[in-house]
């Protein structure tokens, strides 16, 4: 939103008028956004006016000079961190606004954080829905998406687009669906396409979903799972897991905790015959199933 503010003050200095609508489409946001910035920008002092009329518009006085003593030197490197931040994850356009301000507010700012996120950036459909997505959140439009279930079957949901979450390597959407009547997170990787609509939403804020969110713990119960860990696997524990103890034969035993049951068992799988479930006996029970059905398919 900083960074929205900011570049409204800069079209606003640069045209003598523009109209709502052109910095909605300039900023891809709605124009009942737009006058919300424009009450924010007035509130601080900013002399915005609005002109109604053919030739009329949003202006600012023709004397007005931006002052870069209004925020303390503290604060302004917070801007171009978080300005730096952003544009390291994927959002492009907060480069222009970056370093414009790096400009305004005279030098560059440390060059502190870069991000490469190789596993979906590299795949043009993942780019496409992230973007859309992103857009249809900002403009609290309606999605249809086919998504993959346990079964494989695609199935389409009419969702609110409420938030881009990134967990665990990968990137999830979290909407209110309309065929389950809740919320639910639903990975990009398994959205096998989506339509954009022209129904909008009330906006709503959704808070902190992810870490030290008290109520989604809550609704998503965790499983506590006891594992042995093979020496030769014992990076990947020190990555992946916690509550290592190492034992006499430099195995490991580790704790993983979760949430999805589907996921734990294809992750489990990954360590192959180097992980073995000791506890609880309901998981241990389907993993030896599930290994035995993998034995039955190879069976001549």
């Amino acid at each position: 939103m900083i960074s929205r503010l900011f570049q409204i003050v800069y079209l606003l200095m640069e045209k003598t008028y523009i109209t709502a609508e052109e910095l909605s489409e300039r900023l891809e946001v709605s124009t009942r956004t737009i006058y919300r910035d424009l009450d924010k920008l007035s509130a601080a002092g900013i002399p915005v006016y609005t002109n109604r009329g053919r030739s009329g518009g949003i202006s600012l006085l023709s004397d007005f000079v931006l002052d870069k003593t209004v925020l303390t030197l503290a604060e302004r490197e917070r801007i171009l961190e978080s300005l730096q931040a952003l544009a390291a994850v994927g959002y492009q356009e907060e480069g222009e606004a970056l370093r414009k301000l790096q400009s305004f507010f005279g030098g560059d700012s440390q060059d502190w954080i870069e991000v490469d996120f190789s596993g979906w950036s590299e795949d043009e459909k993942q780019r496409d829905y992230f973007e859309q997505f992103r857009r249809a959140i900002i403009h609290h439009c309606y999605i249809r998406i086919d998504y993959a279930g346990v079964n494989a079957e695609a199935r389409t949901r009419l969702v609110r687009p409420l938030k881009l979450c990134f967990r665990g390597q990968a990137w999830y959407l979290y909407a209110f669906c309309e065929l389950r009547k809740d919320y639910r997170f639903f990975k990009l990787k398994r959205i096998m396409g989506y339509e954009m609509t022209q129904k909008t939403f009330e906006p709503e804020q959704v808070g902190r979903l992810m870490g030290d969110n008290l109520e989604l713990q809550k609704k998503n119960k965790k499983t506590i799972i006891t594992l042995k860990v093979e020496k030769e696997m014992a990076f990947r524990a020190y990555e992946e897991l916690h509550g290592i103890t190492t034992n006499e034969d430099k195995s490991l035993t580790c704790v993983l905790e979760v949430t999805d049951m589907n996921w734990c068992m294809e992750y489990l799988l990954t360590f192959g015959s180097y992980a073995e479930v000791l506890e609880p006996k309901e998981i241990r029970t389907k993993m030896k199933n599930m290994i035995h059905e993998m034995i039955r398919k190879y069976e001549d």
